[in-house]
């Protein structure tokens, strides 16, 4: 009965191994998904940019214009 013995022991190491490589993967993905949060919250804040200054651009221009009439 030494090889099940030996047999568990390798089926052990293998299930050891595979936690091992899910936490490593869950880590990964939270850094991931942390790195994907900061990318979409400085696109939202660049577009909100691009709004406020288009915007502004846009009274400066009607005011110009109001002023030739």
């Amino acid at each position: 009965m030494w090889w099940r013995s030996s047999r568990l022991d390798r089926i052990e190491q293998n299930m050891e191994q595979i936690q091992q490589s899910i936490q490593q993967l869950s880590e990964i993905s939270i850094a991931t998904n942390r790195r994907i949060d900061r990318f979409v919250e400085e696109m939202r804040e660049s577009h909100r940019e691009q709004i406020d200054r288009t915007e502004q651009l846009q009274r400066a221009v009607e005011y110009l214009l109001s002023k030739d009439s």
